[in-house]
């Protein structure tokens, strides 16, 4: 039978239960936390929140990342793991690859010059790139180098439902692009050929990265073509050093640039 702790025998024994505890609550006050990036709340004022989105997207002078994609074709649907290198204001790397490393298709754009590489594709299907690169130079610009390919001409922006905001970007009399801003982040994006919609970028699943908020879903639509690439991020690097050797073409890859025209 034990015997009974007086006064002085509980004080002693609650005095050495706070002194262990200690160095655990020091431990865990040194411990490092997550780095909380707090945004400022979106302007309200519709071309304040525009120059905002788009001050935030000049900050990101490079750009790596890991991905899976999903390319659907009207009578065929491929999936690929790829890897994407951006460097602004004219440079990026789009490589779809097979497990194990294997790559497919090599899509390289430097400054006025683009080339493509299917290091697995037979002579028949390399004369059917379409499959391959459905979307144009331009079209890869407005998605992954942005400013000018994604703001073309003179820009203007005015209040949508609720809180959000719609951008209008006209060249003269012609609307070049609409987009969508929801909080302080584009949603989507829409580009106009003589009037109709031509390509669809939709960016969904926004996640802070290095106190940047990035999409890690992005899918690209051609609605008259009925080709579509649904992009699923896997990790991104915000303003990595990409060296230029990243940027040169790999053997066997062929020109898309028109003659007289590239690098």
């Amino acid at each position: 039978m034990s015997a009974r702790r007086g006064p002085v025998t509980q004080r002693v024994v609650r005095g050495r239960a706070r002194l262990a505890a200690l160095p655990l609550a020091l431990l865990l006050a040194a411990c490092p936390r997550a780095a909380q990036h707090a945004r400022p709340a979106a302007p309200a004022d519709p071309e304040a929140r525009l120059a905002a989105v788009r001050a935030r997207e000049d900050a990101l002078h490079s750009l790596r990342a890991r991905f899976t994609a999903v390319t659907r074709l009207p009578d065929a649907e491929r999936t690929a793991d790829g890897v994407l290198l951006v460097v602004k204001p004219d440079r990026f790397r789009l490589r779809l690859m097979l497990p194990f490393g294997i790559t497919v298709c090599d899509y390289l754009n430097v400054g006025d010059g683009a080339w493509i590489a299917l290091p697995l594709a037979d002579a028949a299907q390399r004369e059917r790139l379409g499959e391959f690169t459905p979307f144009s130079r331009d079209d890869l610009g407005q998605a992954f180098l942005r400013g000018p390919y994604a703001f073309p001409g003179e820009c203007e922006a005015t209040p949508a439902s609720g809180t959000d905001v719609w951008v209008r970007c006209h060249e003269g009399d012609a609307l070049r692009r609409t987009l969508l801003i929801v909080g302080d982040v584009i949603v989507e994006e829409t580009s106009y050929d003589g009037g109709t919609p031509r390509m669809v970028i939709r960016y969904a699943d926004y996640r802070d990265v290095d106190g940047t908020p990035l999409p890690f879903r992005i899918d690209l639509s051609y609605p008259q073509r009925q080709q579509s690439v649904d992009i699923a991020i896997q990790r991104y690097e915000v303003n990595p050093t990409l060296g230029d050797a990243l940027f040169l073409p790999a053997p066997g890859s062929r020109s898309l640039t028109p003659a007289g025209g590239g690098a």
